[in-house]
């Protein structure tokens, strides 16, 4: 600039929407950096820097191959975590398998096969399905040193849809194959022990997990519901459960009642008739109705001050009948007049007025 004065500076955001050949090559091929400041330096248009939305984080994540591996060493490990955990049990065993031992019962939470809920240390806490070789991680949070002792493994069912996790028993315990030395019945104490120790506040676990509530043998009659599949569990070791539906004893089917609909007996028409004034009494508001065939329906009745005035006007301008529409005054026993119709308006029959 002449006269030797510095030249003033521009803003990076008027150097950017100045025309020149430098601010557009600069938008052409904008840095990192660049791009930061494009982000959060203010519009034209807008007075609040633009701000890309942060993506929603998924309630479950899948499986490394790292952690697919190590649950592989596991079942190598504990080989019973091959066999299958729940078996159909048949109807014909269904009475001796009643007859012997202690069993508990509860609904089966879900129709597809039990899962493992496993917690290792190196790993974070998930859900394996064996039979379809999957699984996704919880994130859930542990004590220190929860796994030093060695892995845990439970049966459990997880029920995205209602976000539950329901467990149903311990198979190793600290790396104890609790399944095939313990009963069920102990192995039950066992897991609800080892459950105080996980806490019960757990904010970033997109589930609510819980125990379920086993059924003694004698208490299923006052839960029973022939509707859907049960668990059987026997008190024994190292033996499956059961899932079982009774499809053979006969039930009573549920009565259909079909909905019924309230009708009025009375059609609801609007009626409608001929209003004379009655020129034999010198009183006022004395109007005389008539059907389409010219049949005397008697003396109508005025109720409000508005419909009098109206209809005092109407027939003294037109001095002759007008059409208006009528209802029945059960406790005057008489027509009432409701209001003046259009000239023109159809007139009903005398078999619409049957409450003479």
């Amino acid at each position: 600039m002449a006269g030797g004065s510095p030249a003033p500076r521009l803003g990076r955001f008027a150097l950017i929407a100045s025309g020149s050949s430098l601010g557009a090559h600069r938008l052409k091929h904008p840095t990192s950096i660049q791009l930061d400041h494009l982000l959060l330096a203010p519009s034209v248009t807008m007075s609040r820097p633009y701000l890309p939305e942060k993506k929603k984080m998924s309630r479950f994540r899948r499986l490394d191959t790292a952690h697919i591996s190590a649950i592989e060493s596991l079942a190598r490990r504990y080989p019973f975590l091959k066999d299958r955990m729940e078996v159909h049990m048949p109807y014909h065993r269904a009475k001796p398998a009643f007859q012997q031992g202690s069993l508990w019962v509860w609904p089966k939470f879900d129709k597809r096969p039990v899962g493992f809920l496993i917690f290792m240390e190196d790993h974070p806490p998930c859900i394996w399905y064996p039979d379809r070789q999957e699984g996704m991680i919880l994130r859930w949070m542990l004590p220190p040193l929860f796994c030093e002792k060695g892995p845990l493994v439970f049966l459990a069912n997880l029920l995205p849809s209602e976000s539950v996790l329901q467990v149903e028993d311990l198979l190793i315990h600290h790396g104890k194959p609790v399944w095939s030395t313990l009963p069920f019945s102990a192995r039950w104490e066992t897991l609800q022990s080892t459950w105080k120790e996980i806490p019960l506040d757990q904010p970033l676990l997109a589930v609510t997990p819980r125990l379920v509530a086993p059924i003694c043998l004698a208490d299923w009659p006052l839960h029973y519901d022939f509707a859907i599949y049960w668990i059987i569990q026997p008190d024994h070791s190292g033996q499956p459960r059961w899932f079982w539906k009774d499809v053979v004893t006969p039930h009573a089917a549920p009565t259909y009642v079909a909905p019924q609909l309230k009708r009025n007996p009375e059609v609801m028409t609007m009626l409608c008739a001929q209003c004379t004034p009655c020129m034999k009494s010198m009183l006022p508001d004395i109007y005389e109705l008539t059907s389409q065939e010219g049949e005397s329906l008697g003396y109508a009745s005025v109720t409000t001050l508005a419909l009098s005035q109206g209809l005092r006007k109407v027939c003294t301008e037109e001095s002759k009948a007008v059409p208006v529409e009528v209802r029945w005054n059960d406790t005057f026993q008489k027509y009432q007049i409701l209001r003046v119709l259009p000239d023109g308006t159809p007139v009903s029959t005398s078999s619409f007025f049957h409450h003479r």
